[in-house]
């Protein structure tokens, strides 16, 4: 392959040079090799723009970061790397195609965090830092689908889009919500604790029919093997076969609850545990609230009735699971399949959710970029792209936009600003995002033009998520950042002759709420953290602002 594809441990690997913290910013991928890389903050992949990527034995699809850029030579473009779920996923195995050669690499992800996931009540899988992480990412992608909730009539008044919708409930939230968030788990507990103690207080029970030696006047059946078995044996009459212990083969009945459609009724007790504790555990603040107290008591109850059939000897369904005809058309169980399928459906979400929860993130970053700067007292608004919120994740995404997110003019120091917030992970690229930016890895560009003199500059944003439990330092981060940004900003100015403007901001994920600031005068970057706590991020979003504020002043003095 004649150019060499890279991964890198941040988005901005292409143009670091220096280790962060030791670590390498990138490696490069060479045919049946095995590469570790840092994954604590969500490995990319850099490879030719006309390769075609494809993820060994899984069903992930690639997830393009932005369009094309010229790097030594070549048109490269970024591609997301899936963060591990599952012990298996932190090796991944890639294969690369271009141009009619294959690459086959194998990527081996360190100090990820893991899924957590019980095996059944009392028994989960995953530290603290995994469930804490787990209530962080679900936070997030509550706050982005803030956008499609619908408001009260006082708060709704002049609201029309779903950055309106943002802007309420992120800087204007007058209190707390009184009610907890209405998920699948609520419905469940709504509608099915009768049907759950009904069914696995009286689960199915079938008769078995064995065949053994029992005593000649309890033998109440035989069939042909049991004949068969008697003709074999000697004597003349059935006393003398019979033996001295009197003992023939016949047909027992035994009562049999290992069946398929009591282990998956077991099965959908185990998750329904799991996601009321997941529940529970993200909405805490919500303790006293119809929902959480409704959750918690239909968790007793399948916690009961779960431990009930494990002491029965009810063992736990291989998949993949064919419905039966009991599960299908019993009346009692039938209610139980489709629940069943529910809660599957929505674990492989949360799955893919864990996976991409660094693509989850940059849609915040983006979202929360424009909503703080449409905070500031000196800006206009002049257009927003229409904002869509999908009910699934669309290639790791939850938000739908144009390439250009929103416009306003920004009066600062006497200057008049047109300012540009541009999304750079699209594949179409709005005509003001320069390609060389694209390998930065820019989760947001924000492009300044002066009314007066047209003289322009960019903001870099990066939304930065830490997946592990102990995430590089925003120092750290922001400083090789900032050397990215020399390094590119050389580079550019070496090819066109022109003096680029531009300053970077890592806007990086806090699971802890601890907040962290890097704005050192002497980088080209700053480094902020956000909260998205419902009770901080009006005050963190407000910090954001400010930051934004200075950067864009710094880039127009």
């Amino acid at each position: 392959m004649k150019s060499i594809p890279q991964v890198l441990a941040v988005p901005w690997g292409l143009c670091a040079q220096t280790p962060l913290v030791g670590l390498e910013v990138r490696r490069p991928l060479q045919d049946g090799a095995e590469v570790e890389i840092d994954g604590r903050h969500g490995a990319v992949l850099a490879l030719p723009a006309a390769s075609e990527v494809r993820f060994v034995g899984r069903r992930w699809r690639e997830q393009p970061e932005g369009t094309a850029f010229p790097w030594i030579g070549d048109d490269f473009r970024l591609s997301a790397l899936p963060t591990a779920a599952l012990v298996s996923e932190q090796t991944i195995r890639v294969e690369i195609r271009a141009n009619g050669q294959t690459l086959s690499t194998q990527l081996q992800l360190n100090h990820p965090l893991l899924r957590p996931r019980d095996n059944g009540p009392g028994q989960t899988i995953g530290d603290e830092g995994a469930l804490t992480m787990q209530a962080f990412i679900l936070q997030v992608l509550a706050r982005i689908r803030e956008a499609q909730n619908q408001l009260d009539a006082e708060a709704s008044d002049g609201v029309e889009t779903g950055w309106d919708r943002l802007r309420i409930l992120w800087l204007k939230r007058r209190a707390q919500a009184q009610e907890a968030p209405r998920e699948l788990i609520v419905d469940h507990a709504e509608r099915l604790p009768t049907r759950v103690e009904d069914t696995a207080a009286h689960p199915r029970r079938v008769l078995k029919r064995t065949r053994e030696l029992m005593a000649i006047d309890r033998i109440q059946e035989l069939d042909n093997a049991c004949i068969d078995w008697l003709i074999r044996q000697p004597g003349r009459s059935v006393a003398e076969k019979a033996g001295p212990r009197q003992r023939l083969r016949g047909i027992a009945r035994e009562e049999n609850l290992d069946t398929l459609e009591n282990r998956v009724l077991k099965d959908f007790l185990r998750l329904s545990v799991e996601e009321g504790r997941i529940y529970v555990r993200a909405n805490q603040r919500f303790g006293n609230t119809d929902r959480v107290r409704l959750v918690n008591r239909y968790l007793v109850l399948c916690r009961g009735h779960y431990r009930e059939l494990s002491d029965l000897g009810i063992r736990n369904p291989v998949p993949p699971i064919t419905p039966n005809y009991v599960l299908q058309q019993d009346a009692r169980y039938r209610v139980i399949w489709r629940a069943y399928l529910e809660l599957l459906r929505n674990q492989q979400r949360e799955d893919d959710l864990w996976r991409w929860q660094r693509r989850l993130w940059a849609d915040f970053a983006r979202l929360a970029v424009v909503v703080a700067l449409d905070h500031l007292l000196s800006r206009q608004r002049v257009a927003f792209s229409p904002l869509h919120i999908h009910n699934e994740q669309v290639n790791g995404r939850w938000s739908d936009t144009y390439p250009l997110l929103a416009m306003f003019v920004l009066k600062l120091s006497q200057r008049c600003l047109i300012v540009e917030v541009l999304d750079a992970t699209l594949d179409i690229a709005h005509h003001a995002l320069a390609p060389w930016l694209s390998m930065l890895g820019c989760t947001a560009v924000v492009q300044l033009t002066d009314y007066d003199s047209g003289r322009r500059a960019s903001l870099c944003v990066w939304g930065v998520h830490g997946v592990a439990a102990e995430p590089l330092p925003l120092t750290d981060l922001v400083q090789s950042a900032d050397e990215a940004l020399r390094n590119a900003i050389t580079h550019e100015n070496l090819r066109t002759g022109q003096t680029m403007n531009i300053r970077g901001l890592v806007i990086r994920s806090t699971p802890a709420q601890a907040r962290e600031f890097a704005t050192q005068p002497a980088y080209l970057a700053y480094g902020i953290t956000l909260d998205v706590d419902p009770d901080n991020i009006r005050e963190a979003l407000e910090e954001c602002a400010l930051i934004l504020e200075e950067s864009i002043g710094r880039l127009f003095p």
